[in-house]
C-alpha cells in the first residue's frame, strides 16, 4: 500500500496520495500492528522464525527512507510549502545536484527511486523474508500435528481401556460413564460424520481429544481452501487461470475497467531455440513482473498458452496515461536479460468500459487493439 501511494505520487505529484502514505504510517499503522501480533504468536510457537520477520520489518524501515526523498522530490516539483508537509519530509536534504534540478527532472528522479531495480529487489527481499518466516512456522505446526496425532491413538486406546474396566468393576457407575464417556463419545461420532467440529464436554481427556481432533479438522479445512486455490490458479505461473478468469468477468464484466490483454512475441521460438524449460521461465518471469506492476486488486490471469489477461478494476479511459507508464514500464523491465531468461518483447492490446463507439465486448475490442500493435511490428501496445 505505501509502494502504491509514493508510486502514484511520483507519477502525478497529487498531495492526497503523500496525505494517505502518513496517515498509513502514523495512524492506521497496519504494518507495525501486524508485526507486533505476529511477533507475539510466533514466540511461542516457533521463536527462531521471528528473526525473518524483523529482517523484513527492517528492510522496510530502510525502504521508507527512500520513500521520503521521493516525497521530497515530488514536493519539491509541485511547489508545496514545505512547512505544511510532515516532519519527515521538511527534513529530508536533498543532495546539491537533485537540488538544482528542474521541477520536471526532480519528479522524474522520484519516479526513477520508486521504480528502481534497487528498490524493487529491496521489495522482493522483504517478501523472501516473509515467505522464510511462514515456511519455518509451517513446518514448526506440522511436526506439533505428527505429535498430537500420536498422542490421540494413544488417548483413544487408553479411553477405551477405562470405559472396560469401569464396567466390568463397578456396575454403579454405569450412569457416569454414559453421562461422561459415553455421550461425549456419540457426540463426537456425530460431528466427524457432519464434517464439524468437536463439542468440547466430558471429561477433561476428551477435551483434550476434542482440541486435538479440532485442529487437525481446522488443517484440513486449510487444505481444502488450498485445494480451491489451485483450482483457480494456474500452476506454472500462479495467476488466475481461464476458469477463474470467466468467474472474474461474470463479476465486473459491467463494472468500470481496463481490460488488458497480453501476448508474448515469437514465444514459440522460445521453445524451439531453448527448450520447454525456458519456456516456462519466459511465462514465470512475464506473470511475476506483471504481478509486481499492479495493484493487489487488480487480476492477473492466464487464459492460454502464452496470453494473459489483467482486469484493472475501478479505472476509466481517464487513467489512459497511467496505464500506458505502466506498460512501458513493463516493457523496459521485460527487455533486459535476468537469471538467465532472455530479453522478452511483448504485444499488447487495451481497452476500456467506458471506451468511445465500441463494436463488440470489451474482449473483442482489446482483442482488435492487440491485432494492431501486431500489425505495427509487435514488441508494442495499443490502445482501442
Amino acid at each position: 500500500y505505501l509502494t502504491e501511494q509514493v508510486r502514484e505520487f511520483s507519477v502525478t505529484a497529487d498531495r492526497s496520495y503523500l496525505d494517505r502514505f502518513f496517515e498509513e504510517v502514523k495512524q492506521t499503522r497496519r504494518r507495525d500492528n501486524a508485526v507486533e501480533n505476529i511477533r507475539s504468536e510466533l514466540k511461542t510457537i516457533d521463536a527462531d522464525s521471528v528473526q525473518y520477520l524483523e529482517k523484513s520489518l527492517q528492510l522496510s524501515n530502510e525502504l521508507v527512507q527512500t520513500e521520503y526523498y521521493a516525497f521530497r522530490l515530488g514536493a519539491d516539483s509541485a511547489g508545496y510549502d514545505l512547512s505544511e508537509l510532515p516532519e519527515e519530509i521538511q527534513s529530508v536534504q536533498l543532495s546539491a545536484e537533485d537540488a538544482a534540478l528542474s521541477a520536471k527532472d526532480k519528479l522524474a528522479k522520484a519516479r526513477d527511486l520508486v521504480y528502481s531495480r534497487e528498490y524493487q529487489e529491496t521489495k522482493d527481499e522483504i517478501h523472501n523474508n516473509a515467505d522464510l518466516c511462514t515456511s519455518r512456522l509451517i513446518e514448526s505446526v506440522r511436526q506439533r500435528e505428527l505429535a498430537n496425532s500420536k498422542q490421540l491413538r494413544s488417548l483413544i486406546i487408553l479411553q477405551y481401556v477405562l470405559i472396560a474396566i469401569v464396567i466390568v468393576v463397578i456396575l454403579l457407575y454405569l450412569l457416569f460413564t454414559e453421562k461422561l464417556i459415553i455421550d461425549p463419545i456419540e457426540n463426537f461420532v456425530k460431528s466427524i460424520r457432519s464434517n464439524e467440529r468437536m463439542p468440547r464436554n466430558g471429561l477433561q481427556e476428551f477435551s483434550f481429544l476434542a482440541d486435538s481432533y479440532n485442529e487437525m479438522f481446522d488443517k484440513t479445512q486449510e487444505d481444502q481452501q488450498k485445494l480451491s486455490y489451485e483450482a483457480t490458479h494456474d500452476a506454472l505461473t500462479n495467476v488466475y487461470n481461464r476458469a477463474a478468469y470467466e468467474d472474474i468477468m461474470a463479476r465486473h464484466g459491467s463494472d468500470e475497467i481496463c481490460f488488458i490483454i497480453v501476448d508474448i512475441d515469437k514465444f514459440k521460438q522460445f521453445n524451439d531455440q531453448f527448450g520447454h524449460a525456458m519456456g516456462d521461465k519466459v511465462l514465470q518471469r512475464v506473470s511475476g513482473v506483471l504481478k509486481r506492476s499492479f495493484r493487489s486488486e487488480d487480476y492477473i490471469c492466464r487464459i492460454g498458452g502464452d496470453e494473459f489477461v489483467v482486469i484493472m478494476v475501478n479505472v476509466t479511459s481517464e487513467l489512459k496515461n497511467l496505464v500506458q507508464a505502466k506498460l512501458e514500464r513493463i516493457a523496459r523491465i521485460l527487455n533486459t536479460e535476468k537469471d538467465d531468461v532472455p530479453p522478452v518483447t511483448l504485444s499488447i492490446g487495451v481497452a476500456f468500459s467506458d471506451r468511445q463507439d465500441p463494436q463488440g465486448s470489451i474482449y473483442e475490442d482489446a482483442d482488435r487493439a492487440l491485432y494492431n500493435a501486431k500489425e505495427k511490428g509487435k514488441n508494442t501496445f495499443a490502445f482501442y
